[in-house]
């Protein structure tokens, strides 16, 4: 058997002789051990001292297993801490119920020692295997901000460099107009670059810290949002050959939703329209569309597609489509940063697309009811 010394448990039982032999199986097996005779005490232990694992009765006096399982749910420090019910009670039932909201374990009483002592391995191993999938999870992601820095940080600084140097090296009156006015778009056009990457990181940053919404969230209009994304990518899609479409399937086109969050969500879902299209595309459909007391925000193009095993990587920071051989710019922050805008509102990010035919974005958010 595995050994976790140092681990700390937390038995709640209101029964003292069962509590008592609970604690002096645990310690000999090198835990360490604090108590709790009901649910409220354990309550406050945990608050005090979070516990790696926790040996729960489910009948107690003030607090039963179920509402400490559910408080400690609630809060943002404990929410993930294991549980192990003890109880008497051994039906089908009850079992069903229990791992309906979350236990790891169901242990019924006279509890075995072998058993209790293999039902809390079994759960510190669950649990550092998650810990070590995590911080592989943070390793990847930080080998991809750095490829990112790399790919596409070093370019516009590049050009604002360089093209500083050329100036600041140039003999006073030796540059012509031309080639300072070719240095000034080169050194604007890459400090544009590089403001919009990290505009990015940061809004990506502040979504993905939240776990609510700000106080600037108010009731806005889907259909008008939509119009006025289109308005403001009206120049880049002409030139790109391409025309807006607008159209609505509801009559209710209102969600409450931050402004700020959902512009910028529309914003790279129609940059990646006009970025990965096809020589034969043309259009670019925004509609709003509702079902089932969601209102979708849809962003459908006729472009390249997305590759069927790449659809939900594409969700993740940094991900992209053959980053190695694609000779477009970006750092692969879009999709992520729609998912964290969905996610934030209650709602979630749908993503329909044939490599070759093009793709739909549905952004669906909780909907509203009307406003008179």
């Amino acid at each position: 058997m595995m050994s976790y010394r140092s681990k700390n448990v937390l038995v709640v039982e209101d029964n003292m002789a069962m509590n008592l032999a609970i604690c002096d199986i645990l310690e000999m097996n090198g835990y360490t051990v604090r108590t709790a005779s009901d649910g409220m005490e354990g309550l406050a232990l945990m608050k005090e001292h979070r516990p790696d694992v926790v040996l729960c009765d489910i009948m107690m006096p003030r607090m039963d297993g179920y509402t400490l399982l559910n408080q400690t749910r609630s809060d943002e420090q404990l929410r993930t801490v294991p549980f192990i019910f003890l109880t008497a009670r051994s039906s089908a039932q009850d079992r069903r119920q229990a791992k309906s909201i979350g236990i790891e374990d169901y242990l019924i009483k006279p509890v075995d020692a072998q058993d209790l002592l293999l039902s809390i391995s079994n759960v510190l191993r669950r649990e550092e295997h998650l810990f070590y999938q995590a911080e592989r999870q943070a390793e990847e992601l930080r080998s991809q901000i750095v490829s990112a820095l790399q790919h596409e940080f070093r370019t516009p600084l590049t050009f604002i460099l360089g093209y500083a140097e050329l100036l600041a090296e140039s003999q006073a009156g030796s540059v012509d107009l031309e080639t300072l006015r070719t240095s000034a778009t080169a050194i604007l056009e890459g400090g544009r670059r590089l403001q919009d990457m990290i505009e990015k990181f940061l809004l990506l940053a502040d979504m993905q810290q939240r776990r609510e919404l700000p106080e600037s969230t108010t009731q806005i209009d889907a259909l008008v949002l939509l119009a006025e994304t289109a308005q403001r990518f009206e120049i880049k899609a002409k030139s790109a050959n391409l025309a807006f479409g607008l159209e609505s399937t509801s009559d209710h086109t209102t969600v409450l939703a931050e402004p700020t969050y959902v512009r910028a969500a529309l914003d790279r879902l129609i940059e990646n329209a006009i970025q990965y299209r096809k020589p034969t595309s043309s259009r670019i459909l925004l509609s709003v569309v509702a079902i089932d007391g969601y209102l979708g925000l849809q962003v459908q193009d006729d472009g390249r597609g997305i590759p069927a095993n790449a659809m939900d990587s594409l969700r993740n920071p940094f991900a992209q489509v053959d980053r190695e051989n694609r000779d477009l710019p970006g750092i692969g922050l879009g999709l992520a940063q729609v998912r964290n805008m969905a996610r934030l509102h209650g709602g979630y990010l749908q993503i329909e697309s044939e490599e070759g035919m093009g793709s739909t974005f549905t952004v669906w958010l909780p909907q509203t009811t009307e406003i008179a």
